[in-house]
């Protein structure tokens, strides 16, 4: 019995080892690498929700890999360098690249100082527009003007691009150096805000914005660009600025992850953005932008199917995903128990024959003990009985037997002591004693 009492202990610990085990690598955090573009608005986005998860969650960790521009962090995604990466849709799309949230938004404006001659794109042919270049955009705003221009038939060579940093806007602009302004970013934020002001007071008026009327079309034909139009007073002002709603083109900024990342992790994350989508906008504004991608299965830039089932509440139980594992488990835990159950039964099993073999020796040295001719084979008999005993306490497999059985055992014990006592008080020739004396030296010692 003290066996499987042990080897039923024994498979307890184990069970709750593995368990522990288990819940140890259930519950470790999953640390991701984010490749970002440094000194940027994204940049900072990342950063928050980093410390934000850091705090809340206990599931996700970022850690951030700074890169030079957009381009280096589509890179860092497609070689394996990174496991996320923020990207800009019209810039080096990493083909294996899954989005997971939209950050944001950035519009295309095209505008002109107050007083210009130019009220429309096809205008600009033969002149110099400035491009605002940003921190990750590299040459991604040039090519975006580009893909403008060829929908109005207006050649690379028929205008003249000039690279501006976003200081450099107002002396351009002032000093004649440039005919118009293309800026790429986030209506209604300060940086896209502070480039219309500058145009603005350059201009010594409120600038002209060009509208992309054909940007549908362009976004047809474009699946990284999409149109997107421009409200009344986005960039603030009195008169608004601008005067009336315009239509543009987009691009989108997006957290993407490889299509190997597990649905699991997938889902995670965008659950958790969207959960803590206010404490991150608590510590960067940007975040309130963050929006769920498209899901539709022939989107141009696809989504990845963990984030694909949370967003259309798909994803599936604790049960639905590992009840091949549970059911496995459950036949597993089955084959165990009727082996734990066949072995307990072994070992009762061989304890009960043992005390049968015993008690046949016992019954055997009865027998003879009452038919002893000397004091020898009495003392032979007695040694015998002794060893019966000193081996059923040695036994373990006497642990496993029945209780009726060793309360037989023992009277049978005790039954063979008493005939060899009466059978050398015989051979002695001492008297028998009287029955309560006889009793009291049953329960007395052996001389």
């Amino acid at each position: 019995m003290r066996r499987t009492v042990l080897i039923a202990i024994a498979g307890c610990l184990a069970t709750a080892a593995i368990v522990a085990l288990g819940g140890y690598f259930w519950e470790r955090p999953t640390s991701l690498k984010v490749a970002v573009t440094r000194d940027t608005d994204d940049f900072r986005l990342m950063t928050a929700i980093q410390h934000v998860f850091g705090k809340e969650r206990e599931s996700i960790r970022f850690k951030l890999d700074p890169v030079n521009d957009a381009a280096a962090s589509s890179a860092a995604l497609e070689d394996g360098e990174a496991d996320l990466a923020v990207v800009r849709s019209d810039i080096a799309m990493p083909p294996s690249g899954q989005t997971l949230v939209i950050l944001h938004r950035n519009a295309v404006v095209l505008m002109v100082p107050a007083g210009s001659p130019i009220t429309r794109i096809t205008d600009l042919r033969g002149h110099k527009i400035g491009i605002v270049k940003g921190t990750a955009s590299g040459t991604g705003n040039l090519h975006l003007l580009e893909t403008i221009l060829a929908q109005y038939d207006i050649g690379p060579d028929m205008v003249e691009p000039v690279n501006l940093r976003g200081f450099e806007v107002y002396t351009a602009v002032e000093q004649k150096r440039v005919d118009a302004i293309m800026a790429v970013g986030i209506t209604g934020e300060a940086r896209m805000n502070d480039i219309v002001t500058a145009v603005t007071q350059a201009g010594k008026g409120a600038p002209v914005f060009l509208p992309v009327t054909e940007a549908r079309a362009i976004a047809q034909r474009t699946p990284s660009v999409e149109s997107l139009e421009v409200v009344r007073g986005a960039f603030g002002g009195d008169p608004p600025k601008p005067a009336a709603n315009f239509e543009t083109l987009a691009v989108t900024v997006r957290l993407v992850a490889r299509s190997t990342l597990k649905d699991s992790i997938a889902s995670d994350i965008t659950r958790s953005l969207f959960a803590d989508r206010l404490s991150i906008a608590q510590k960067e504004p940007l975040a309130s932008r963050i929006e769920a991608p498209s899901t539709d299965k022939g989107a141009a830039l696809p989504t990845h199917p963990g984030t694909a089932a949370y967003i259309d509440g798909e994803e599936q139980t604790f049960f639905e995903k590992y009840s091949d594992f549970i059911y496995i488990g459950a036949m597993l835990l089955s084959v165990v128990g009727s082996a734990a159950a066949a072995l307990a039964s072994r070992l009762k099993t061989d304890g009960a024959a043992e005390v049968e073999n015993m008690m046949a020796r016992l019954l055997a040295i009865l027998k003879a003990a009452r038919s002893a001719e000397s004091l020898e084979e009495l003392d032979g008999l007695e040694r015998e009985t002794d060893e019966i005993l000193v081996s059923a306490l040695a036994h373990h497999s006497l642990n496993n037997a029945a209780g009726p059985q060793i309360s037989t055992l023992s009277l049978a014990l005790e039954q063979a002591r008493l005939a060899i006592r009466d059978r050398r008080r015989q051979l002695r020739g001492e008297p028998r004693p009287p029955a309560r004396l006889e009793a009291l030296n049953r329960a007395l010692p052996a001389p």
